[in-house]
């Protein structure tokens, strides 16, 4: 791919909303489920992520592609880990709610495999632009939909909405659970789906490829290139 033709209202339209990440692909959902339960809590999350996906993107694709995969996996971990700490330091230094609110999800985003993949997949094989374009259509559809099963739960479940009182709503506690969040992913990835049939209905029977490593990358001695070959080996002397 050229960087002539890389145009990121593109990569937008299909990465962040037809491919959406969570609603199409499944990535990173737990944190959605478990700890989207408010606006602010959605903000941080999505603020890290967004931060953490960018940097990730661009270093893979500008110093790491000659790198073994091993130690790319290892680099992006460091990266998130020196991104999320001290946002958790700051946090837990101003008593934030949201620190005690996010509780183990927030360290999580360290170990995001949505950015292990994403890097892999699109950032090492592309251009410093096109993985930075990427990580932006990545990260607008991933915040999107943490913003909005964020504002949801917490309307639902809370009866507030940025900590201010919604009158004639008591608020229903299973929103804020983990089942509630994942209940309300299944009726926007199910919105979503028909949207995208009626509005872009050639686009609509490819969307859901899966996004996964290249396993023609995989190297040579590693677990799961031997254990690759001694299946096929087994098939060919069947």
């Amino acid at each position: 791919m050229s960087d002539k033709k890389v145009s990121l209202k593109k990569m937008i339209r299909v990465g962040g909303y037809l491919r959406n990440p969570v609603l199409v692909h499944v990535i990173g959902i737990c944190p959605v489920a478990a700890a989207a339960t408010s606006l602010f809590n959605s903000l941080v999350l999505a603020g890290v992520f967004t931060v953490s996906l960018i940097i990730c993107e661009v270093l893979a694709s500008l110093i790491m592609k000659k790198m073994p995969r091993w130690l790319r996996v290892s680099i992006y971990v460091i990266i998130n880990t020196g991104i999320v700490f001290p946002v958790m330091y700051y946090l837990e230094k101003n008593q934030s709610p949201v620190f005690a609110s996010l509780g183990i999800y927030l360290p999580l985003m360290a170990m995001n495999s949505f950015t292990c993949i994403h890097s892999e997949k699109y950032a090492v094989k592309h251009s410093v632009k096109e993985s930075f374009f990427d990580a932006i259509a990545s990260s607008i559809g991933y915040s999107a939909v943490l913003l909005l099963v964020g504002i949801i739960r917490e309307i639902v479940g809370s009866g507030k909405i940025a900590g201010f009182d919604i009158p004639f709503i008591s608020g229903l506690n299973g929103a804020l659970m983990p089942f509630g969040g994942l209940f309300i992913i299944g009726i926007l990835a199910a919105l979503h789906k028909a949207r995208v049939i009626k509005n872009y209905p050639k686009q609509a029977r490819t969307i859901e490829k899966k996004f996964t490593l290249d396993e023609s990358r995989e190297e040579e001695g590693t677990f799961t290139y031997n254990l690759k070959n001694r299946f096929k080996k087994n098939e060919e002397n069947f």
